[in-house]
């Protein structure tokens, strides 16, 4: 039964990175309709003046000012654009410098910003998560990074969580509805999976947490300051950028001494058609060569890289 799900998925994802492509001249127009979370998820959030009071430029570059000060004043969902125009210019062009395996290929984002990948994600992938490609659904997701990212909850409260690659953003409301820190940050690269995560929040009235700021940001180009972050959740994405050394190297730069990371992808034997799968010492390698897992001046890092059939599972302090 074991081999025969991880043959479909492997056919999935084949079928998945040549189909994808079409989606691009998917209409603008689609509209999508998706619950948010119910039940316990969904508590108080905190007041807007709690929000208001955030410095945001102690987190962020210091380049984006127009952005720090819309952060600053943003009281409802919307989505505040962080890519440097250098750097959405860049991804266009393939880079002679970097080796074939990790080559930026620009196809990766573009998959993601037609309106019909967010349907896949609310409507189609589900289903599959919870029949094992995805160790369980959002909710089991969001469990396994909590169960590492808030193993020391008592010092939560004032710390700040990057969703980082939060598409949707299933994971990352599910932080924020729960309080689970401070200031949630959920970024992504497309801008049809934030506009789907703004209507997702605004639909939950008021229910609706003040404690999270949606960035359209770069991967591999975060607009963070160096060591501003307590913790990352990167879910089922590392396969999607262009260069994953180099989004591990940012995540490093920019968690704070002691800041965690729970990262997951998929594994091997999924083939690399459109997106770049990775084996287990492949992840444990290209982890440390960012820093994870090194004595550190102060203390020593800790790595811990996973298989769960095909999904991997990296945690990780700096």
């Amino acid at each position: 039964m074991a081999n025969a799900l991880t043959a479909a998925m492997v056919v999935g994802f084949s079928i998945l990175g040549f189909m994808l492509p079409v989606t691009a001249f998917t209409s603008n127009k689609l509209k999508i309709h998706v619950q948010p979370p119910s039940g316990s998820l969904l508590r108080s959030s905190k007041s807007p003046d709690e929000t208001a009071q955030m410095d945001f430029s102690t987190y962020i570059k210091p380049m984006f000012d127009d952005q720090i000060a819309q952060l600053q004043s943003c009281v409802t969902p919307r989505i505040i654009d962080m890519i440097p125009i250098s750097t959405e210019s860049s991804l266009q062009e393939e880079s002679p410098s970097i080796s074939p395996s990790t080559n930026p290929k620009p196809l990766r984002q573009q998959l993601f910003t037609s309106p019909f990948i967010s349907v896949l994600y609310e409507r189609v992938l589900p289903p599959l998560w919870n029949a094992g490609l995805r160790i369980g659904g959002p909710q089991a997701e969001y469990e396994a990074a909590a169960d590492f990212l808030l193993a020391d909850k008592d010092n939560s409260d004032g710390r700040v969580l990057l969703d980082l690659s939060c598409g949707t953003g299933f994971v990352g409301q599910r932080f924020a509805t729960n309080q689970d820190f401070r200031h949630v940050f959920a970024l992504d690269y497309s801008p049809q999976m934030l506009t789907e995560l703004v209507n997702s929040l605004q639909r939950q009235q008021s229910t609706t947490p003040t404690n999270i700021s949606i960035l359209r940001g770069d991967a591999m180009d975060l607009p963070f300051a160096d060591g501003a972050i307590d913790a990352i959740h990167w879910g089922a994405a590392m396969h999607c950028v262009p260069n994953a050394e180099m989004s591990l190297q940012e995540v490093y730069r920019v968690l704070k001494p002691g800041g965690k990371l729970y990262a997951t992808t998929f594994l091997r034997p999924f083939p690399d058609v459109v997106f770049r799968f990775f084996t287990v010492p492949e992840l444990q390698s290209m982890a440390r060569q960012v820093g994870f897992g090194l004595p550190t001046p102060s203390s020593s890092s800790v790595l811990a890289v996973e298989g769960r059939g095909v999904y991997g599972i990296i945690k990780a302090v700096k």
